[in-house]
């Protein structure tokens, strides 16, 4: 009788390998009008592209609210789907920068934010070339040297020695050191008064209309962030900078060829900065929308997403919505039919399931970051985030951003042999673009998490994702277009799903691996 029963089992082991499961079999059901129905409705005009705070931004929140109520999901607390935060808001409109004795053009030279409750501002300060102003204990670098930046002006390389020095961090690999949200967080930390960071297509990863478009409109801060005593960030050409530097006899590339040496010290530039100019201030209300479907165990996977864009520019001619079609209406759809797919197999999972679509994520990350500060951390195990997700056709691969530093590289990979499809490293990780969207803020507080989306390699040998990003990314051209055939977005979501499936299966919980190259918030610096 043994005998027959581990025959048996033994039988139907190679009967439930051979044959797809009913998970599978309903994600080949998927059909491209449920994947079309989310992303025509968030890239849609009526909703003015999304930006927090604004009459579009808030018919999303109340759309997601409704698409989480018809799926059955579960309010994450006290019955409400609604996670309210704060923002305050400032909309430069006018600035006047002098550098020496030389004034830049606003937008043409220089983009900015003011960052205090004042209608009309004034800043001066001593100019302070930092290099990459960088302390990373990991590669022995430090561009300070306890260098007393206080109340100056300092004026910051973008991205990290490695991409100039192979043998040093990590390479052409962007590393979290050499993101410009970090520039700002150490000079805030270091109490300076203003930074102007250098642009470069190569260094910053973009050209200088994105900077145009992401920073000429309002920015929004959450409380937490406005702390310190900086007042004023900005970028400025480089092209703009060399000519100021030049008739003070000042060699930008020599200050570029100090800077990549670990002995390098702060350059007192011997001028002044000089900026004033009129400033609009707010403080605005916008939300996080969340659900839950309930598993076995109170112990959570957090699938996210960012719901929010650049809402509409009043000074462009045109077209002047930016509607945000693949970044990020493709994401909240992708993650919306994991949420119904789940929902149906909800007796299967031994994992509880948090959705999260999260607010505010263009200026910074700030939906998720309020989201991990403010939520029972211990309960998460692992964090799946959607972002601009293919729109194409078929991909030969699928990506996991990110998941190089933890036991989601492994996972996918198998995933992605059993599949039969390749597992790859995204071409343009020299852009740092884990450090650039939802998953970074699990991250940051140890939660291990990743960025799953379908490859780059389309079947028919195309590259329309990465072009996407060298030319429609966060411009008024990413438009939803229905001809979009949207198999890379159908992939994205089989992914998603058969990922968490084996989380669920294996009662997994993904590990870190040993060499993390960005700072965790529950580590203190050291200077």
């Amino acid at each position: 009788m043994k005998k027959i029963m581990v025959m048996f089992l033994l039988v139907f082991c190679i009967f439930s390998f051979l044959y797809p499961s009913q998970l599978e079999e309903r994600i080949d059901s998927i059909s491209r009008l449920e994947m079309q129905s989310v992303v025509e409705f968030l890239a849609h005009d009526l909703v003015e592209g999304r930006a927090p705070g604004t009459r579009g931004g808030n018919i999303t929140e109340i759309y997601l609210k409704s698409v989480f109520k018809l799926l059955d999901l579960k309010p994450e607390t006290n019955g409400k789907y609604l996670q309210p935060f704060k923002l305050k808001g400032f909309t430069i409109n006018n600035l006047n920068v002098q550098i020496d004795d030389h004034k830049l053009k606003y937008l043409e030279d220089i983009v900015g934010t003011f960052t205090q409750g004042a209608e009309s501002f004034s800043l001066e300060g001593d100019a302070v070339f930092i290099g990459f102003g960088i302390v990373a204990d990991l590669w022995n670098w430090d561009d300070y040297k306890n260098t007393d930046v206080k109340d100056k002006i300092v004026i910051s390389r973008i991205n990290d020695p490695g991409m100039f020095l192979s043998d040093i961090f990590e390479g052409k690999t962007l590393t979290y050191f050499g993101r410009w949200t970090y520039h700002i967080e150490e000079v805030a930390r270091r109490g300076a008064a203003g930074i102007i960071m250098i642009h470069t297509d190569e260094s910053a990863g973009y050209g200088w209309k994105v900077v145009q478009n992401s920073w000429s409109g309002e920015e929004v801060f959450i409380e937490s962030d406005l702390s310190s005593n900086l007042k004023f960030r900005a970028w400025v050409k480089e092209s703009r900078l060399r000519q100021i530097f030049k008739d003070r006899d000042l060699d930008l590339d020599q200050l570029y060829k100090m800077s990549l040496k670990r002995t390098f010290k702060p350059v007192t530039l011997g001028f002044k900065v000089k900026i004033d100019g009129k400033n609009s201030f707010r403080e605005l209300s916008n939300n996080n929308v969340i659900a839950v479907i309930p598993g076995k165990t109170s112990k959570r996977v957090v699938f996210s997403a960012h719901i929010d864009h650049f809402g509409v520019d009043e000074n462009k001619q045109g077209d002047n919505i930016f509607n945000g079609a693949i970044d990020n209406g493709t994401a909240v759809a992708s993650m919306v039919m994991v949420a119904k797919i789940l929902k149906e197999f909800q007796n299967d999972l031994y994992y509880t399931v948090t959705f999260l679509a999260c607010n505010s994520e263009e200026a910074g990350l700030l939906g998720s970051k309020f989201y991990v500060q403010n939520t029972d951390r211990g309960t998460i195990v692992a964090n799946i985030n959607f972002e601009s997700t293919p729109v194409w056709e078929k991909s030969r691969s699928i990506m996991g951003i990110g998941a190089r530093f933890s036991s989601f590289e492994d996972i996918l990979k198998f995933l992605a042999q059993k599949e039969g499809i390749k597992y790859r490293q995204f071409s343009m990780s020299n852009q740092g673009f884990f450090y650039r969207s939802d998953q970074f803020s699990f991250a940051r507080y140890d939660i291990p998490s990743v960025w799953i989306s379908a490859g780059e390699d389309d079947e028919s040998g195309e590259r329309k994702y990465t072009q996407f990003w060298k030319t429609r990314y966060h411009t008024v051209e990413d438009e939803y277009d229905p001809r979009w055939k949207l198999e890379g977005m159908k992939q994205t979501i089989k992914f998603a799903l058969l990922l968490i499936d084996h989380l669920n299966r294996n009662k997994m919980v993904p590990q870190w691996r040993d060499k993390l190259t960005f700072p965790m918030e529950s580590v203190r610096y050291k200077h």
